[in-house]
Parts: structure tokens; sequence; C-alpha cells
């Protein structure tokens, strides 16, 4: 079982307002959040970052992924009074119930491969923070072999469109990318290269994608490995 995170700013934008976190369920497995921030730069890179910190702190204190969600939208409508949004992302490995659990509060469509094949699951929920009863999507699949999940910031589906290029085929981009043999690392960046070359080199939006891989352990040792690359502008 891997995960990969891949990310990318909006052109001449110094920071990004999608924020994503990894962090250990108290109960066992781990949780990745990702918070795509209304708007771009600073001031949302500051709001990504506050919501992020709430729901990881309620994750590492063993509170279950809707509740999270809901709490998170509630303190942002409260703060903010229904007048700033952000999408909400949780994907979590719950070695307890084996069970890997996506909650949404999101526009973007997620992408997945399991035994019925590749499948486009759109989303019947509302960004956090407008109105006061929002409610996440929960979907919850068991931990086999072979399942790989796919999500990202509406980045990706907006990547093309002020150029003037068609809307993105979900499906052809599921069936090209979750392929058997490449890691979740591989399916992050295909997914982040294919929309930066939508937006013909200069993303039009901040991006960020999540890849879940579940595959046949071979390392005997059973080690964690965790890597990431940051440039430095």
């Amino acid at each position: 079982m891997d995960v990969a995170i891949a990310k990318s700013e909006k052109y001449a934008s110094r920071e990004s307002g999608d924020t994503v976190e990894l962090v250990e369920r108290p109960s066992g497995g781990f949780s990745v959040v990702m918070i795509d921030g209304q708007g771009s730069g600073r001031a949302a890179k500051t709001l990504s970052l506050l919501l992020s910190s709430k729901a990881v702190a309620l994750l590492k204190e063993g509170v279950r992924d809707g509740v999270v969600a809901r709490a998170t939208h509630d303190y942002l409508f409260a703060f903010r009074h229904g007048q700033v949004s952000a999408t909400l992302d949780m994907l979590s490995i719950d070695l307890k119930t084996r069970s890997v659990v996506v909650t949404r509060n999101a526009e973007a469509p997620m992408l997945m491969h399991d035994a019925n094949g590749y499948q486009v699951v759109t989303i019947h929920s509302a960004p956090i923070g407008l109105y006061q009863w929002t409610k996440p999507t929960v979907r919850e699949f068991p931990i086999q072999a072979g399942l790989k999940i796919l999500l990202f910031t509406d980045g990706v589906p907006h990547s093309g469109l002020r150029r003037g290029a068609p809307p993105l085929d979900f499906q052809n981009l599921a069936e090209s990318v979750l392929v058997d043999d490449a890691s979740s690392q591989e399916i992050a960046d295909r997914v982040l290269a294919h929309a930066v070359e939508r937006d013909m080199g200069r993303p039009t939006d901040d991006i960020a994608v999540i890849a879940l891989s579940i595959r046949e352990a071979n390392d005997v040792a059973m080690v964690r490995r965790m890597q990431a690359q940051i440039p430095l502008a």
C-alpha cells in the first residue's frame, strides 16, 4: 500500500492555496487531508493551513472522519459567517476496520479502479463554509489489493478551460493513469503533468493530487517509508 502527493501552485503565485497533510491515526493507519482554500495566494494558503490544522488535530484525537469534516465546516462557517468557502478531502486507511474511507466536501470527482473496473465517482456535497447544514459525502471500501483511488483539487478539472480546451475526459484519464504497474507517485505525477500541459505550462489555478494504491506486500520487513521533494524558490 502506498500513497503519494503532487502539488503545483498557480502560475506566477509564490504560495499555493492547496494544503495537504499526512497524519497517523491513533487506532492504526493514516489519513491524508487536502484543503483547497477559496482564491489563491497568501490569503488562500492561510485559510487552508488553518482548516487543515483543525482537521488534523481532531484526527489525532481519534475523532471519526465524518465528524471531523462537519466540525471543520462548522468552524469555518462560525468564524467567516458563510462568506468564505473551501473544499475538503480526507483519505483514510483505517487498520482497525480494515477499510479505506473517503470523506469529501468538494467539487471535483474521484477516480478509482477496483474489481468493477474504472469508475468516475461524482460528488454530492457542497464545499464547506457557505451553508450551515453542509454535510460530507462518505464512501468506504474494503482494503483489497488492486484498489486505486485518485483525488485532486479543482485545478485539475479547470485546467485548459480558459484557453478554450474541451472539458477534461475523466473516464479516459482514469483508464490512462490508474494502470496496474504504476506506483502512486507515478499516478499523481502524471495527473499533475497532464493538467499543467492543458494549461500550456502555466497553471491557472493551484493543483494538488493524492493517489493511493493497494498491492500485495513484497517487503518481508514491513518497512514504512516516506519521502518529500520540495523545490525552494
